[in-house]
């Protein structure tokens, strides 16, 4: 007989009946934020600072980076102490992008900012920037481009670096030019993180660890507590980790991917997240539109008229045809 699986509801009930017991029962409770995770394991920052390593209780669902979460300790008396979550608050959002075999998989949750991170090594990839910001849209976050590695511009790239402020800047997004190695935009950058929880996205190599160095220059420290809380004794860049920020605000540094989309999104949220066509929603002559060669398109008229960037539909239109896939 197949497990019947529970409805997100029925875990948070589950969630609150658990919490519930505890308080019966007279079990010291705790609130914390879900710092990283190691397979089962969570290492939870305690709101008095302590870091300690936590075990998942059944049927809470998945936890990522960024919750907030209530956890018990096993022996208070123990050290390095340790705990179990019994409970997750209610989240502002959940980032998700399409993982093994198409399945959602869980970023990290609460996110009010998306640092989209290129480079101009590698060079950047537009319809992956353009993913990256429809997910953005969508949670809803504040989307942030960065352009990283700008001390290697030269004849030869100085168009990707103009091409990309051109679109984007004309749309209302920032775009920020960086250098971790010359410290370039790091200033300006950490002016932007204060007051939010910030999360950096994007391809392997482009510079991201670098950004979060200039960040916080005791990252050596601050991973060292974090491998100690874990019982696997090591650290790995394989999962989400949120850092808090000297200077303010909340970091959580995302492993470096291959590729990103968005999951779970209908053609009128990823309408919404090209900000610039939202105003040729419901203008179209038909109204099951598909936005790609039917007369009466409204999008394509702008298009024609020079009103929309041409990468930029061609992404929308790309985008679609992949949901329908």
């Amino acid at each position: 007989m197949a497990k019947r699986r529970l409805t997100e509801r029925q875990k948070r009930q589950i969630s609150a009946n658990k919490n519930q017991k505890a308080t019966a029962t007279g079990a010291a409770q705790h609130n914390g934020i879900v710092i990283t995770h190691h397979g089962k394991e969570l290492i939870v920052r305690s709101d008095t600072g302590e870091t300690l390593s936590c075990q998942l209780r059944q049927n809470l669902g998945t936890i990522v980076c960024g919750d907030r979460v209530v956890f018990e300790y096993i022996d208070p008396n123990s050290e390095p102490r340790s705990g179990i979550v019994i409970a997750l608050a209610e989240r502002r959002n959940l980032l998700q992008k399409s993982g093994f075999a198409g399945k959602a998989k869980a970023v990290a949750a609460n996110i009010d900012q998306v640092i989209v991170v290129c480079s101009l090594v590698p060079k950047p990839n537009s319809y992956l920037i353009d993913r990256y910001l429809v997910a953005a849209e969508n949670l809803p976050a504040r989307p942030l481009i960065i352009i990283n590695k700008i001390d290697l511009l030269d004849e030869q790239n100085e168009h990707v670096v103009n091409d990309i402020n051109a679109i984007y800047e004309s749309i209302g997004y920032r775009v920020l030019e960086t250098s971790a190695t010359r410290n370039t935009g790091i200033d300006e950058l950490q002016s932007m993180l204060v007051d939010s929880t910030s999360i950096l996205v994007g391809l392997s190599g482009v510079g991201k660890s670098s950004i979060v160095k200039d960040l916080l220059p005791d990252i050596d420290i601050r991973i060292g507590e974090i491998s100690q809380a874990s019982s696997e004794g090591k650290h790995t860049t394989t999962v989400s980790t949120f850092y808090t920020l000297p200077t303010g605000g909340n970091l959580i540094d995302s492993p470096g991917v291959r590729d990103f989309s968005p999951i779970d999104l209908d053609r009128e949220q990823i309408l919404k997240g090209f900000i610039e066509l939202k105003p040729y929603r419901g203008s179209c002559k038909f109204a099951n539109c598909s936005h790609t060669n039917e007369p009466g398109c409204a999008i394509t008229e702008a298009l024609e008229e020079g009103k929309v960037n041409q990468q930029r539909v061609n992404s929308f239109r790309k985008m679609l045809a992949d949901t329908d896939a």
